[in-house]
């Protein structure tokens, strides 16, 4: 008789049951050396995970996995379809700290078979060739193991073992469960990654399963499986960004794209110009514009610039943005050809821009007629300045010469800068230091209008800074101040900061918040100061003609000239006017240095305060906030009304979770044996509403901007270290320049009068 055929025989002619056939089965196998399957404790031989695991239920049953006690019993079940197979395994896994992984898997026609074995046994064969790796697997042989076989019909047959031998259960060692990637996902989606790694630990403070030893590269490994970075259509960021430009959807307002030609960046150019965007470049980009880059957005050395107009409350907002390799007039030129498309009456009164001359040739390629005036920023300007100052100016002037530059730059009177200009230029040749002198005449002195305050009265704008603050809010509110994001994502980032601004805009007025803009906060503390200071000094205002007044210091050592000249151009409701006293910053001018664009000065004020009676009727009245109607539409197609019906449905649910979460957490902490039948009816309700629907749903939600690179980290936030307190010198007041010009001016006279 063949080997083969004499487990068979005993069955049908001896009728030898199915233990005593298994055993002898064992013994044949063990004499012929084909006995493969070995007791990790005892190092007997066997050859199936079945005689495994019947040896260690009869030898190890107390003590195999590392001192524990386990259950040997062979297992054997059937179900209908694989879904009621899935749900058993994984709560099986769960309740016995078990990892399988496929060791096998054979077909025949349309049933197969599948072999299961515990994730801490086998071999460990490494496939890389740089990284340093550990394995898990600590047994060659675990008694865990399924034999699982899909039939034809599509039931599910399975037979196998749970118990453990030769190795601790360690859940910090298990793969993750499906359910358990699902639950990550859907945290990641609203999360950050240090809040779902606190929630985590804190949801499981037993460490009794795998998400209490979740690190952030798992978060990152979830990202990758379930492509969840924003914007992501390509494994290659410009190739991803190349496809969703090609998809012309206008929402994105993708208008342009050049591919880099060499991977330097050189070449790229991608101009995005949303719906939103053009509607404030429409309404609000008569009044001028500001034109700004910044860099370190992506991983790449790619530049950002931003085209920015002011609303009604002067607050920056982007109307088109312009990512470049190289950031040149050409570059430049493409932005503004698409503004001209898409707004041929494009017609700024000023064009606020540093001292790069790309942005402006760029703008004048393409509107050559326009009577757009260009004035440079006063603070990249000032920059330069002081830099050019500590190199070339020597140190016991510098402190002087720079503040008498940042006041020349203040300066709002013709006369006086003019002053100002020449008793610098003078200082600085008197001392010797003309190389600066030269700097300043060579570069700055023929294109005074330009640059100077006294030739931008009335702008709204003096310097890029509503640029710089949407670049910095960029960087840290949305990317964390991550220099490594892909492309695709960043562009991302960039249309939904434009929806997010919006937003956040609409609730402030809504809410009419007193401080919804800079400009209008800043306006608000200086009349705090104006009543501080002048409102029980009526002698320090003086009224010198109609709609003109005298405003003096508390010393009385200064005198500023303070002057209405309406009517106010602003909107009636809407407005950067005081809350207090309704003043203007565009109809009330004054002589100090104090004066920004869309700011009063606390000299402004002080008038308001003291001489309400000699102002118009209409400036005396507080600007009110509009009541503003909700916007909604109240024409619907069926297609909407069905989807605003999913989702009242979906944050019910939400609600509803959250409460089932707070009473579990309450009951777990109850040691009663009435709580433990709470959650476990509690766990019987949500594991029913599992099973409803497809068991991995998919999500439009993008993860948070920090995640976009696989690997890419957040900036960390630096701590300050509180040290002990140090005496500091006493700073000597930085001496007026001017003053020293008239006193050489003064000496030199006195010296020619005695000769």
């Amino acid at each position: 008789m063949l080997k083969k055929n004499v487990y068979s025989h005993l069955k049908v002619v001896h009728r030898t049951v199915a233990d005593e056939v298994f055993r002898i089965r064992e013994e044949i196998s063990r004499e012929a050396g084909t006995a493969t399957v070995i007791c990790p404790l005892c190092e007997e031989s066997f050859s199936t995970y079945d005689g495994l695991a019947q040896h260690c239920g009869a030898t190890h049953a107390d003590n195999g996995a590392g001192g524990r006690p386990q259950n040997y019993s062979i297992i054997s079940e059937e179900f209908n379809n694989r879904q009621e197979y899935e749900l058993w395994l994984t709560r099986r896994c769960e309740d016995t700290c078990t990892s399988l992984f496929k060791e096998r898997v054979r077909t025949s026609g349309a049933s197969s078979r599948l072999t299961l074995l515990c994730n801490r046994s086998g071999t460990y064969k490494k496939t890389g060739t740089q990284r340093a790796s550990v394995s898990k697997k600590d047994v060659r042989y675990c008694s865990c193991h399924l034999n699982v076989t899909f039939n034809e019909g599509g039931t599910v047959a399975v037979k196998g073992c749970f118990g453990h031998v030769g190795h601790e259960l360690d859940p910090a060692l298990l793969k993750f469960s499906s359910q358990q990637r699902i639950y990550l996902k859907t945290l990641l989606e609203e999360h950050s990654m240090d809040y779902i790694i606190s929630r985590l630990r804190k949801e499981d403070a037993t460490k009794s399963t795998k998400l209490y030893f979740v690190v952030k590269q798992d978060l990152h490994n979830i990202i990758r499986k379930y492509r969840m970075a924003p914007g992501w259509r390509h494994d290659d960021d410009v190739t991803s960004l190349k496809l969703r430009y090609e998809e012309n959807n206008p929402d994105d307002g993708i208008r342009y794209m050049e591919l880099p030609r060499d991977p330097s960046g050189k070449g790229l150019q991608v101009v995005i110009i949303t719906p939103l965007m053009l509607n404030w470049l429409m309404k609000y980009s008569s009044k001028g514009v500001s034109l700004d880059d910044t860099f370190h957005t992506t991983r790449y050395n790619l530049r950002l610039a931003t085209l920015m107009v002011s609303d009604e409350r002067d607050r920056g907002l982007p109307g088109a943005f312009l990512i470049s390799g190289t950031m040149t007039s050409t570059d430049v030129e493409r932005l503004f050809v698409e503004v001209k498309s898409l707004m041929p009456t494009f017609c700024p009164t000023t064009m606020v821009t540093d001292e790069a001359p790309c942005f402006f040739n760029g703008f004048r390629a393409v509107f050559p007629e326009l009577p757009t005036k260009l004035h440079l920023c006063r603070f990249h300007i000032a920059q330069t300045w002081e830099r050019k100052t500590k190199e070339v100016v020597e140190a016991s002037m510098r402190s002087m010469v720079i503040e008498a530059l940042r006041k020349l730059l203040k300066e709002r009177q013709l006369d006086k800068f003019q002053r100002r200009f020449a008793e610098i230029l003078a200082y600085l040749r008197e001392k010797s230091q003309n190389t600066m002198a030269e700097y300043l005449e060579r570069n700055y002195l023929g294109r005074i209008p330009s640059w100077a305050s006294f030739a931008n009265k009335g702008a709204i704008l003096d310097t890029t800074m509503i640029s710089e603050r949407f670049h910095l809010r960029i960087k840290e509110e949305f990317l964390h101040r991550n220099s490594n994001c892909r492309l695709d994502a960043f562009v991302e980032l960039l249309i939904n900061a434009v929806e997010d601004l919006s937003e956040s805009i609409a609730v402030k007025d809504r809410r009419r918040f007193a401080a919804a803009a800079y400009r209008l906060q800043e306006t608000n503390k200086n009349h705090r100061r104006a009543e501080t200071i002048y409102a029980q000094a009526p002698d320090l205002v003086v009224s010198v003609a109609r709609n003109k007044w005298l405003v003096r210091n508390t010393a009385k050592t200064e005198e500023f000239d303070v002057t209405y000249e309406g009517p106010c151009p602003c909107d009636e409701s809407i407005n950067t006017h005081c809350l207090s006293c309704g003043v203007c910053a565009y109809v009330w001018t004054c002589t100090c240095l104090e004066t920004r664009s869309g700011i009063s000065c606390l000299h402004r004020h002080a008038v308001r305060i003291h001489s309400p009676e000699g102002l118009p009727p209409t400036e005396r009245a507080i600007p009110t906030v509009p009541t503003l109607e909700p916007l909604i539409d109240m024409s619907a197609a069926p297609a909407q009304e069905r989807r605003e019906a999913r989702n009242h449905l979906f944050n019910a649910i939400k609600s509803t979770y959250a409460v089932v979460e707070a009473n579990a957490s309450s009951l777990t902490k109850l040691d009663t044996d009435e709580a433990m039948d709470h959650l476990k009816k509690i766990l019987h309700h949500i594991q029913l509403a599992a099973e409803i629907g497809p068991p991995f749903p998919s999500s439009t939600l993008a993860v948070r901007p920090e995640l976009a690179q696989i690997g890419g980290k957040p900036e960390l936030s630096r701590i300050p270290l509180h040290q002990r307190r140090k005496v500091k010198k006493e700073r000597e007041p930085i001496k007026d320049l001017h003053e020293e010009v008239r006193r050489l001016t003064e000496t030199s006279s006195d010296e020619e009068q005695d000769s």
